[in-house]
């Protein structure tokens, strides 16, 4: 006599039924143990302190500044001087290597760098800052070896002795007609944020 497909599935299906409620009894009472030990006042033995930090502060970026007015971040003391735009012909033929494509124009920032550090000197490039757009298009200067020989006073990076200062132009490269032009140091996140200074575009 053939014995039914169903009498074996019943007691499977029990098993399986029991298995699952212990499973669920299990993980609810862990979950629980491990509750009760986060709410404990020793939790795993170690003691516990209810003393507030007082003295850790974030450190915050300080407000976006005009021209002629002076940011000072990482040490550093920054002011833009003067803002050309565009600078086409500011830059003649020291722009020779570097050829505009169609839409695009130059933009000429100078900058004055103190170091404020008392204890150690001071080190940017160029490349650490940027001008970031209405848009939020980010662009880095150029490199100022592309330049310098045609053109006096371009901003080389450069160790800074504490208490000294240097100056010069950054250039960028930009689409024709950009709004909203904000120069920006470090152009790379950093922890404390970034000085931003309002070029008036």
């Amino acid at each position: 006599m053939r014995k039914s497909p169903f009498g074996f599935s019943v007691p499977l299906l029990i098993i399986t039924l029991l298995c699952l409620c212990a499973l669920l009894f299990y993980q609810k009472a862990l979950l629980a143990g491990i509750q009760f030990m986060l709410n404990s006042n020793h939790a795993f033995g170690l003691p516990t302190s209810t003393t507030p930090i007082s003295s850790f502060s974030i450190p915050t970026a300080p407000n976006p500044v005009s021209v002629g007015k002076e940011a000072i971040i990482n040490g550093l003391g920054i002011t833009v001087t003067r803002v050309i735009s565009p600078a086409d012909n500011y830059l003649g033929k020291a722009a020779w290597p570097s050829v505009l494509r169609e839409g695009k124009e130059y933009l000429v920032v100078d900058v004055k760098v103190r170091c404020v550090s008392s204890e150690k000197k001071c080190r940017l490039t160029e490349s650490d800052f940027g001008v970031e757009t209405k848009n939020r298009d980010d662009y880095t200067a150029e490199l100022s070896g592309n330049y310098s020989d045609d053109l006096k006073g371009v901003f080389e990076g450069r160790d800074i002795e504490s208490g000294k200062s240097m100056s010069g132009s950054l250039i960028f490269i930009l689409p024709k007609g950009e709004k909203g032009l904000t120069l920006i140091y470090p152009r790379l996140f950093t922890f404390g944020g970034s000085a931003k200074f309002l070029l008036g575009q």
